[in-house]
């Protein structure tokens, strides 16, 4: 109906403002202030721009797609292009919130071995957009455009080989990353929670002691939220796929409705990560404050860098 559709659009509209303004300033914030420029803060600009990627390729072309009943209007190349680039997109989130969990837990529970340096974050961001697109690779091979009917359509040399590559994305996108970053921060709790004990014996070091841990325990937090919004904005979306490929989801009449809703929270998460950042974290709070108070220190900060 015309109300489903002005609700839709409007939540697209809303999604777009929220994640190009939030995204882009956590990329200008972390790019231009000093202080911002820590190895978790590269792996959090390399998540802004992932969610950039998914906001300003995906949205704007799939609009169109949906409201002309998922016919193709773009041509063969960008039908082998967009949807692959939101896959690769979504792969390099958890990847990177994979990544930054990792990083954490080798600082905060091995504090005095041989930490991760920018170069070396660097490096592991090269790294993992070159697996993303290694593993987008057989998408962009069987997605082409049937001229007779206009749909931009995978075309697998066999539906065992289309429910093999469904099963790994679940598998590589979801599932196994999201375990690996639950036992990282079950072992970083356990490990500041004894560490509340463990700072009273060293009581001349003791208010710095408190202070790096208590950063530590922001940045967790914000990372710990910043992950339960990817893991409950994409599971909707695996399902409707799953529920395809595996039950009887393309005999139900209103499935690619579903499809459009659970795009719809996929892209929200693009949106309120950096929500996420502004109330978990008060630097990012301090930064974002500066910017739309047009402050003047923005112009000294802009100089120091």
């Amino acid at each position: 109906s015309s109300a489903i559709k002005g609700i839709k659009l409007s939540l697209y509209a809303i999604i777009f403002l929220i994640s190009v303004i939030g995204n882009t300033l956590v990329c200008v914030v972390i790019a231009r202030r000093r202080r911002m420029r820590t190895v978790t803060n590269f792996f959090v600009l390399n998540l802004a721009a992932s969610d950039l990627a998914i906001t300003c390729i995906c949205i704007p072309f799939d609009i169109p797609v949906q409201e002309n009943h998922h016919k193709w209007l773009y041509g063969q190349v960008l039908c082998k292009l967009l949807y692959p680039i939101q896959t690769m997109a979504v792969f390099s989130s958890i990847f990177t919130l994979t990544a930054v969990s990792l990083n954490r837990f080798w600082a905060i529970v091995y504090p005095l071995r041989k930490q991760m340096t920018k170069k070396h974050a660097f490096v592991v961001i090269v790294v993992t957009w070159v697996v993303c697109a290694l593993l987008t690779v057989p998408y962009v091979v069987v997605l082409n455009l049937n001229e007779t009917t206009n749909y931009c359509e995978e075309n697998w040399p066999g539906i065992e080989y289309r429910k093999a590559y469904t099963a790994s994305l679940f598998a590589l996108q979801y599932l196994l990353p999201l375990c690996m970053i639950t036992i990282a921060y079950l072992k970083i709790g356990l490990e500041l929670r004894t560490c509340v004990n463990v700072k009273r014996r060293y009581s001349v070091n003791s208010v710095l002691h408190n202070a790096r841990r208590n950063e530590a325990r922001k940045v967790v937090r914000m990372l710990i939220v910043v992950t339960l919004l990817f893991a409950i904005c994409v599971l909707p979306n695996n399902v409707m796929w799953l529920w395809l490929d595996f039950g009887n989801g393309a005999s139900y009449s209103k499935f690619w409705d579903m499809v459009a809703f659970t795009n719809i929270i996929l892209f929200a998460n693009s949106a309120a990560n950096p929500i996420a950042y502004t109330i978990c974290h008060e630097n990012f709070r301090e930064e974002f404050k500066l910017y739309f108070t047009c402050d003047p220190k923005i112009f000294q900060s802009m100089a120091e860098s």
